[in-house]
C-alpha cells in the first residue's frame, strides 16, 4: 500500500484487533494485511453476507475483524494446535464465542457436508492446497456466493526468480491455483493486487 493511501485511509481503532495484528507481527504470523481486511469487509457489507467459512484460523485476526466490523457468523477452521488454541482464547477474549464457530481439523480431511451452507467462502491456509480447498468446499456455497483467496502474489514473488529450491515449487502451486481458478466456469473470477493479492470468484447462479 503507498504512503499516500496509508496518510489518508482510516487507522485501526479497535484496541483488541491493533493489539492482534500487533501479536502476529511479533510472533511472525502471516495474516491477512490492512487492506486484504478492509476490502474483504467492505465485500461483505456490500453482499450482505450472512455467514463465512473461513479456511485458516491462525490466531483468529480475520475472523474476529469480520465478526466485529459486520453482522455475520463465521466459521473458521485450523489444523495446527498451538493457532487453535491462540485464536480460541482470542475469541473468548473478544466475546464472540456466539459468533464464530472454531473447528479443530484439517481442512482438507473435514467432513464438508456437515457445515451447512455458506454465503462466503474465505481460503487462506496452506498456499499449495489453495485448488484443493476450492473444489472441496466450493459445494458449500450458496448460489452467488463469493470465494476469496489471499496470498497469490505472495510478497511480490509470484513471477520473480528466486534462488531457494522449496520456494520455487510453492511459487509453482500459487500459480498453478491462479491459473487454474480464473478458468471456472461456474465462477466469474476476477485477481487483483490488493494486499498481497486476492482472488474474487462470484458463483454464477438462478
Amino acid at each position: 500500500m503507498n504512503n499516500y493511501l496509508k496518510k489518508i485511509n482510516p487507522k485501526e481503532t479497535n484496541e483488541l484487533l491493533a493489539n492482534l495484528r500487533r501479536q502476529a507481527e511479533k510472533d511472525n504470523i502471516p495474516i491477512i494485511t490492512v487492506e486484504g481486511i478492509s476490502f474483504l469487509n467492505l465485500l461483505i457489507k456490500i453482499k450482505n453476507v450472512q455467514s463465512v467459512l473461513e479456511i485458516g484460523t491462525a490466531i483468529g485476526y480475520s475472523a474476529i475483524n469480520m465478526a466485529l466490523k459486520n453482522n455475520c457468523k463465521i466459521t473458521t477452521i485450523e489444523r495446527e494446535k498451538d493457532m487453535y488454541e491462540r485464536a480460541h482464547n482470542n475469541i473468548k477474549k473478544a466475546n464472540l464465542e456466539t459468533e464464530i464457530t472454531l473447528i479443530y481439523a484439517d481442512a482438507l480431511d473435514y467432513d464438508e457436508t456437515t457445515l451447512g451452507q455458506f454465503d462466503l467462502i474465505f481460503i487462506d491456509a496452506a498456499k499449495a492446497q489453495s485448488d484443493n480447498f476450492f473444489k472441496k468446499y466450493k459445494s458449500r456455497l450458496n448460489p452467488k456466493g463469493l470465494i476469496i483467496a489471499d496470498n497469490l502474489l505472495f510478497h511480490g514473488l509470484i513471477d520473480q526468480q528466486v534462488e531457494s529450491r522449496n520456494l520455487r515449487q510453492l511459487l509453482r502451486k500459487i500459480d498453478r491455483f491462479n491459473k487454474f481458478v480464473v478458468k471456472q466456469e461456474d465462477f466469474d473470477t476476477f485477481i487483483y493486487s490488493i494486499g498481497d493479492g486476492m482472488s474474487v470468484s462470484v458463483k454464477r447462479g438462478e
